[in-house]
């Protein structure tokens, strides 16, 4: 065998071992882009459970009190920060969402409370001062409009 032969050999050998770790990168880029996203869903879900355990624990649900029903001064600023701490909540999956981390369905899922959530105006006037993220308060406020003009 002459050297050309086997320099074609190395040639063959080493583009075949070129796409075979393209190959494999790209596999492990794949299952690490699955395990961000299913982290942030898990980070959520969390976030989540742990809101309905406050809810549970302290018995005021957004969902559940209406304006009529009145609450203890403990009670009012408890249900204030429960309904910021469902807003930062939501916040956090926009910006998952619009990251590429959470998904168009999962997006939806964690949206879809809100408009009961917002059912009252004793649980709207927490929007009032809500400071997080201007560009998600007008993703909030159109989420509410599209879904006070389905109602009607």
């Amino acid at each position: 065998m002459d050297w050309t032969a086997i320099s074609t050999i190395s040639e063959v050998i080493g583009a075949v071992a070129v796409v075979a770790t393209l190959g494999y990168v790209a596999i492990q880029i794949r299952q690490s882009t699955q395990a961000i996203l299913a982290n942030s869903r898990q980070t959520l879900l969390d976030a989540d459970l742990a809101l309905l355990s406050a809810f549970i624990t302290h018995a005021v649900d957004p969902h559940l009190i209406g304006d009529e029903v009145k609450l203890s001064p403990e009670d009012e600023r408890r249900f204030i920060w429960l309904v910021v701490s469902a807003i930062r909540i939501r916040e956090f999956a926009w910006h998952q969402y619009q990251a590429g981390k959470l998904d168009e369905k999962s997006w939806q899922s964690y949206m879809a409370p809100v408009p009961s959530m917002f059912a009252t105006e004793r649980a709207k006037g927490v929007l009032s001062f809500y400071t997080g993220s201007p560009e998600f308060a007008l993703v909030l406020a159109d989420w509410l409009k599209a879904a006070n003009a389905k109602a009607a």
